[in-house]
């Protein structure tokens, strides 16, 4: 139940359902979730340590700021990790992983003719889990999920706004790019394909923000 809760608080974060700078309340959601407040306040903990909220004493919780100036950083150390993790799944994927690569290769064919943005993002999120159940260490996929909930809300603002078409082609070039080095064994260039088209995913969103500290939504 606890975890279900978790999960349902974190996406409404994640998803701009819960603004940056809204205050959480814990006799709120405790009354929303039926539950006392003693599990939800574990909860807010728990969204604290992934910096998404932040605890005000005698408050609540905010919902953390997105400051790009921050996100810059981010992405610093999420280039060298994704590349350090694809290296590690590099000679580990099997028919399955192949399957389902192309099951989401089809699949953003489809949100091309139709705009789905949450489907867009499950997709990015399935195929990191590729790459973690490839790499197979849980505590680099635990330290690498942290930051990209970290950097995920601007992404999906932009998702949200005009960079709808961009942002899906991007996910489709990397899966495709994944396919075919599957296909034909090169899996050392899986490693630069993760940091190039990381580093791609964040210029776009540098370019459209430009100039910007912070980012309400």
């Amino acid at each position: 139940m606890k975890d279900k809760i978790y999960q349902t608080i974190r996406e409404r974060i994640l998803y701009l359902e819960y603004k940056p700078g809204q205050i959480l309340n814990e006799n709120v959601l405790a009354k929303e979730f039926e539950v006392s407040r003693s599990p939800i306040k574990d909860i807010l903990n728990r969204l604290e340590w992934e910096q998404l909220v932040r605890v005000i004493p005698r408050t609540g919780s905010m919902v953390t700021e997105i400051e790009f100036s921050r996100i810059m950083n981010v992405y610093q150390v999420r280039f060298e990790m994704e590349s350090f993790e694809s290296n590690l799944a590099k000679g580990n994927f099997s028919s399955k992983h192949n399957r389902q690569l192309e099951e989401m290769y089809n699949a953003c064919n489809r949100l091309l003719d139709e705009k789905d943005t949450k489907a867009l993002t499950k997709i990015d999120m399935a195929f990191r889990d590729i790459i973690h159940e490839a790499a197979g260490n849980p505590v680099l996929a635990d330290v690498s999920d942290k930051l990209y909930s970290q950097t995920f809300r601007i992404w999906y603002s932009v998702l949200a706004q005009n960079g709808y078409q961009d942002e899906v082609k991007a996910v489709q070039t990397e899966v495709k790019k994944f396919m075919d080095c599957l296909a034909s064994g090169n899996t050392d260039e899986l490693v630069g394909i993760r940091k190039t088209q990381l580093f791609n995913h964040f210029e776009r969103l540098r370019h459209k923000f430009l100039g910007a500290v912070t980012i309400s939504a």
